[in-house]
């Protein structure tokens, strides 16, 4: 990847896309500063380390790109928007390419054009779209085989491919039929899908919530939020685009970052509320491709900034997001993803320079 910058900024909600000059944005310095500031002050993350896999072979720079921990660090999956075959790598706790330097061509009998993935039960798991279905698959961890479980309906699906809603593996989709739940047993078999919502929607996202699953979609005109073991719908009167959620069970809630009207907008999740989409804030006038991780700690949300570049920063509980933009890596709207490696959020990216991720530190 390009050299990275880090910035020591706040970028407060609903004030826009307040990038500084680059020689502006120097990181304080605590262990020299002569008044401790406040707690919120303190919140200034930093790039620790950054790394360039020159060797990984991708299909296009408009990729799909999902990055999730495994036992040893990360699993990276990509495939091309246009359609293509499915690649992926894995990397170690300190970012460095294990096995095949140059990835895996996981699959290459069909054209994907997006993908999802998560970790359950100690097994891989990917989705990818094929036309109007998509196939759920359990992968190797050396990622050189892998399984298909089933080809369900819906060509837009869940972040995260599969979760457990009580003793039952679920996987969510959407599509013309409207928000669809495919469930797996505990040896992998299919139970079958079930239409959960009529809402036919244009983008959608899901994460784990404890024993639960918390989905989230959008049609032209609503917001819809849904926890499916607890059978409680929400829904709001305007869109939430591309968006993407992060909970904590143990506090009743979380963000949901979402596109609209060319800037990037942020919700609070309170789970235990009558309407679990509590309220919205504007997290930057112009922006688009948000991401949201939760660390076990903090919150951290990133986007694609104005300039093409990705910003990332750890929420405050008021939802001001404090970071900047990494100078440098500049993907297109899809071509990355923010993931934790050992406790600490790496932006995984396909851009200009090929393959590459920043590991960012507080």
């Amino acid at each position: 990847m390009r050299s990275f910058i880090a910035i020591g900024m706040a970028l407060v909600a609903g004030c826009g896309d307040n990038l500084a000059d680059d020689e502006d944005l120097s990181v304080p310095d605590l262990a020299t500063a002569t008044t401790l500031p406040e707690p919120a002050e303190r919140l200034i993350p930093k790039i620790c380390s950054t790394q360039s896999w020159e060797s990984v072979r991708y299909d296009a720079k408009d990729s799909i790109v999902r990055a999730i921990p495994s036992t040893t660090g990360a699993a990276v999956f990509m495939v091309p928007k246009s359609g293509g075959m499915l690649r992926g790598f894995q990397v170690n706790g300190r970012g460095d390419v294990m096995g095949n330097l140059e990835g895996q061509k996981i699959r290459s009998n069909a054209m994907f054009t997006d993908l999802s993935a998560a970790r359950v039960d100690d097994r891989l798991m990917v989705g990818a779209v094929i036309g109007t279905q998509t196939s759920v698959m359990a992968i190797r961890d050396d990622l050189q085989d892998y399984r298909e479980l089933a080809l369900v309906d819906g060509n837009f699906m869940g972040t995260s491919t599969m979760m457990h809603v009580q003793n039952t593996r679920v996987t969510t989709t959407g599509g013309a039929s409207g928000m669809l739940t495919t469930g797996f047993d505990a040896n992998w078999a299919l139970l079958g899908t079930v239409v959960v919502a009529r809402s036919v929607p244009v983008s959608m996202t899901s994460v784990a919530y404890g024993n639960d699953a918390m989905i989230s979609w959008s049609t032209p005109t609503e917001c819809h939020v849904q926890r499916l073991g607890a059978g409680i719908e929400s829904a709001r009167p305007f869109a939430c685009l591309n968006g993407r959620i992060a909970a904590d069970p143990a506090t009743y809630g979380g963000w949901l970052v979402y596109e609209r009207d060319g800037g990037i907008m942020l919700s609070r999740i309170v789970a235990d509320a009558q309407n679990q989409i509590a309220g919205e804030l504007q997290l930057v006038r112009f922006g688009t491709s948000p991401r949201i991780a939760y660390d076990g700690a903090h919150y951290w949300a990133s986007y694609i900034d104005a300039r093409g570049e990705v910003v990332i920063g750890v929420l405050d509980t008021s939802g001001v997001l404090h970071g900047g933009a990494i100078n440098g890596t500049d993907p297109l709207a899809g071509a990355y993803d923010v993931t934790m490696i050992g406790g600490s959020p790496w932006v995984v990216a396909i851009d200009g320079s090929g393959v590459g991720a920043t590991k960012i530190c507080l």
